[in-house]
């Protein structure tokens, strides 16, 4: 989401300002709100001319290679296409979507290319709001699966690989402290060491990614291994079904947004999302049955 909002910062910088330079106007607007970036073209059509002082545009064009939006998190390829926009200038709001939508005099809805590479997403995870947010979903797994809120461990060291035929792989250490009763048990072993006090599981998993009427990224074929030995088929499902649960778009419907994928491809070194958006505006309803 942050990555749209600078976008939009930037789109609609052009209709605030009246400007007539559009094209740097907007390129300036979102270039101020990165880190760097590597290529950035954008093209804009405000023909009639006359149309930006009423808050139209016929159409915006931007595509961007190299960006960095925080130290962590870059993105190889991000490309964005509108259609005819038209915003009330007197209520320009994009601090939420609430506001966005109340400037909306029609829906606002376009079309997104957004490439990361394996590199870019293993930096990423070295990012530590990425890794607290990995962490509070692992603990609702936790918590769904177990059915106790006494059972907690800590995410350490994620990493990513990407293969071929949108096969997507995850390795991770999980540690927590080891139970009495398992510490009872190190301590009169021979070998025992400081180390007894936590255990550490060592998990490798793969599984493929699929599109469901493009609004679903459903996890299928799950595989995995703890500590190198297989993992049970019941423990597999249950943490796809869980990450599957999470990773449906229909949630932002109620918002006024519908979202859908085109496109989602995975290959040995990147990942290609295709998108489709349409932000309502605030007195149009989605249909239910979409």
């Amino acid at each position: 989401m942050e990555v749209l909002t600078i976008v939009l910062s930037g789109l609609l910088s052009l209709v605030s300002s009246g400007g007539i330079i559009l094209d740097s106007v907007a390129a300036n607007r979102i270039r101020s709100q990165l880190i760097s970036i590597e290529e950035q073209d954008i093209r804009v059509d405000n023909s009639p001319s006359y149309g930006i002082a009423q808050g139209k545009l016929q159409q915006v064009r931007i595509a961007t290679r190299g960006v960095t939006i925080k130290p962590d998190l870059r993105i190889a390829v991000l490309e964005l296409e509108t259609d005819r926009v038209h915003f009330n200038r007197d209520k320009l709001d994009f601090n939420s979507i609430d506001g966005l939508r109340e400037s909306l005099e029609q829906p606002l809805q376009g079309a997104a290319k957004l490439i990361v590479t394996e590199d870019d997403l293993n930096q990423a995870l070295k990012s530590p709001e990425v890794v607290a947010q990995m962490q509070q979903v692992l603990n609702r797994l936790i918590i769904r699966k177990a059915g106790s809120t006494n059972i907690s461990y800590q995410l350490i060291a994620p990493q990513v690989e990407l293969n071929s035929a949108n096969r997507f792989g995850v390795k991770f250490n999980l540690s927590r402290p080891s139970t009495n009763s398992e510490i009872n048990r190190n301590a009169i072993a021979p070998s025992s060491t400081d180390s007894s006090l936590t255990r550490e599981l060592a998990i490798d998993l793969e599984f493929k990614i699929l599109v469901l009427k493009g609004k679903t990224i459903r996890i299928a074929e799950p595989q995995g291994t703890v500590n190198g030995r297989p993992m049970s088929s019941r423990l597999l499902t249950g943490f796809a079904e869980g990450i599957s649960d999470r990773l449906n778009l229909s949630f932002l419907e109620s918002n006024g947004i519908l979202a859908r994928i085109l496109q989602l491809e995975i290959d040995e070194d990147k990942l290609k999302l295709v998108g489709f958006a349409k932000v309502e505006t605030k007195t149009t309803q989605l249909s239910s049955n979409r």
